[in-house]
């Protein structure tokens, strides 16, 4: 009864049979109904009642995001359906969903579209499980997604203040995926560089990440859980390993020459340099 409802609802935002709402962003307008609008979305409540201009003209503009943005919004609030997948750009074509997630989950937190904004989080969650197995465990290369995984963390700390320690869930998603997989991250020459020249906020995100588990040494996954000793594929697991701390950080003190005797290297050597051979 309910998707009759929603196909119901769909053919009046297609045909704009008995609107009383015009909605207008950039060169787009779309005919609407104050009814479905304000039942469904406590943005639009906000901005179609009480005493604001647009409860009594019955005309919203909205400047703040791209009219391709308004729209997903619009056809959620209809339908109650966003695919991320089939909103990619096109032009030039997109290896990944990060950035088109970011943005719906953006235009989403807007509007206080909770539910839509959870399509997001889900949406980027499945991309990232997908990515985590092939670079931790089969070492494939990230190079022809990591510049939309780049673009993506940019738009994420665009409006960051450095210090700002408050993750938001989007925010959040990025440090925990980039955390998990550091092994790999952290041995990248390009990544390292957009983490020094780029983002400073995810580094500082990173470095908290890493200072809360106790695990700065981003070491090579083996081949088994250190626990079961069995495979993650073995179990149905998502193919993918991350680091456990199970202990304080404990350091040990020690002079340079020591070091040099028992071969402990630097504290101040690079991430590669603590590669183990099966990654070599």
């Amino acid at each position: 009864m309910e998707n009759q409802f929603r196909s119901s609802d769909e053919k009046l935002l297609r045909t704009g049979l008995f609107s009383d709402v015009t909605v207008k962003c950039g060169d787009r307008t779309w005919q609407l109904h104050k009814n479905i609008l304000c039942s469904r979305c406590v943005w639009f409540e906000k901005a179609l009642t009480g005493s604001f201009q647009e409860a009594k003209s019955g005309m919203v503009e909205i400047s703040n995001f791209a009219p391709e943005a308004i729209d997903w919004v619009v056809r959620y609030i209809y339908t109650g359906v966003c695919d991320i997948p089939s909103l990619k750009s096109s032009a030039p074509p997109t290896k990944t969903n990060f950035v088109t997630c970011y943005e719906v989950y953006t235009v989403a937190d807007y509007f206080a579209l909770a539910p839509l904004a959870k399509i997001a989080l889900d949406t980027l969650a499945a991309e990232f499980d997908a990515r985590l197995g092939p670079i931790q465990l089969q070492y494939e290369s990230a190079a022809e997604w990591l510049p939309e995984l780049c673009e993506a963390i940019r738009l994420v700390y665009a409006d960051t203040p450095l210090p700002d320690a408050n993750l938001t869930p989007i925010r959040r998603a990025f440090v925990s995926f980039v955390h998990t997989a550091r092994f790999y991250f952290l041995q990248d020459a390009e990544f390292n560089r957009f983490l020094d020249e780029e983002a400073p906020g995810l580094a500082l995100d990173l470095f908290r990440a890493m200072r809360a588990t106790g695990d700065f040494v981003a070491h090579l996954p083996d081949a088994c859980c250190s626990f079961c000793k069995m495979k993650p594929t073995t179990r149905g697991d998502k193919a993918y390993y991350t680091h456990l701390a199970p202990d304080t950080l404990r350091l040990t003190a020690c002079c340079s020459t020591c070091a040099a005797k028992k071969d402990l290297g630097s504290g101040m050597a690079n991430w590669a340099g603590k590669r183990g051979p099966a990654g070599a």
